[in-house]
């Protein structure tokens, strides 16, 4: 498709308002587990509010190569939405799901408590602090802030409180939903947030809001210790429809906005109303945060060094008391499994990471 071609779809689907009007297409998220878990259902949590890993996991759900791949092990996927990482790990502990995607708080509480097998980056992007009118971030003093407990946000919030010497018990923190984190702030119930993208640009553009503190963040993909234990190679499958998707994504502005119409169908029964954001506004945020993973979505080796991003996030928890004093960092190493994805992607021909089938589109 043409350039000009793809700029008139974008401005179409715009002007007629696709996020107030798409059917429920495709495949559906299921709602979270409960009761009796199937051996025969592999069960994924994941976070549709979260850029670009929503997206990604979006078009995962469509991928009819993983869906044959796995009818061939007498296996099927589902994937079940939550707000947060936080709440993933808590269906993962119970045995209710099998792996999930998680920011890098949820992720390193999830290794500590359950041992979780971490095998590729799902997310490598920004979080943001937001508040209505410019100010310091030493302003927060005294100030509320929403946030959502346990995730990547969360971290992001206290690491840049303790930069500008505050700490927790300085300012008033209130845990929410992110999904109401901007109209709260506009309300002024809050007088500041933390969030991971694009709930940050979503309250910029609809309220103004300003963002004035970004902060660097990862996303893993992870499963439960006894499903990795009994079936690595169902979680090489699942690595290579992630790498296919990002794949596929970065191909065209056309792939991305298909995706797009999936996502909403997914969010608007989840939240309740459709995304906010205007299809320009997310192409621009999604052509950033994916071109970020999609150039290497396995674990960087570095950040597997102590000194590294992970171990300078476990001696920060660890200094706030979000994890034991006493933790050694093997412990939280050896739930890091970069080798995985690295498999997957020298490989590209036998994962079929460059072969497209995604709800009847062609081969």
């Amino acid at each position: 498709m043409s350039k000009y071609r793809i700029n008139f779809l974008v401005t179409l689907l715009w002007v007629l308002g696709l996020f107030s009007s798409v059917p429920n297409v495709g495949h559906t998220q299921e709602a979270s587990p409960s009761g009796s878990k199937s051996e025969t259902i592999v069960d994924i949590g994941v976070q549709p509010l979260w850029f670009p890993s929503g997206i990604i996991t979006e078009v995962m759900q469509h991928d009819a190569i993983l869906e044959a791949q796995l009818q061939q092990l007498g296996k099927k996927i589902r994937f079940h939405p939550f707000f947060k990482g936080a709440d993933v790990n808590i269906q993962i502990h119970h045995g209710n799901l099998d792996g999930g995607i998680g920011g890098d708080m949820p992720a390193i509480t999830a290794c500590v408590a359950d041992q979780v097998h971490i095998v590729s980056l799902a997310n490598h992007y920004f979080t943001a602090i937001v508040v209505p009118k410019p100010m310091l971030l030493s302003e927060l003093r005294r100030q509320r802030i929403g946030y959502a407990f346990g995730s990547n946000a969360h971290y992001a919030l206290l690491n840049a409180l303790r930069a500008n010497n505050l700490t927790e018990s300085d300012v008033i923190l209130v845990p929410m939903e992110i999904n109401a984190m901007p109209q709260a702030l506009e309300q002024g119930t809050i007088d500041a947030f933390s969030a991971w993208e694009p709930t940050p640009t979503m309250a910029a553009y609809l309220y103004g809001h300003h963002i004035i503190h970004k902060f660097l963040s990862s996303g893993y993909l992870y499963f439960s210790h006894p499903f990795a234990e009994r079936h690595p190679e169902i979680i090489d499958l699942i690595i290579a429809a992630e790498f296919r998707a990002l794949n596929w994504l970065i191909s065209s502005d056309k792939n991305f906005i298909r995706a797009l119409f999936w996502s909403n169908a997914t969010i608007r029964p989840f939240q309740g109303y459709d995304f906010a954001l205007p299809i320009k506004e997310s192409l621009r945020l999604g052509h950033s945060s994916i071109r970020y993973l999609q150039a290497m979505p396995v674990i960087p080796e570095d950040d597997l060094l102590e000194s590294e991003h992970v171990g300078q996030a476990v001696h920060f928890l660890k200094h706030i008391g979000k994890l034991p004093s006493d933790l050694p960092w093997k412990r939280v190493a050896a739930c890091f499994h970069r080798e995985n994805g690295t498999k997957i992607l020298s490989a590209p021909t036998q994962y079929r990471l460059d072969t497209f089938d995604y709800a009847g589109t062609p081969p």
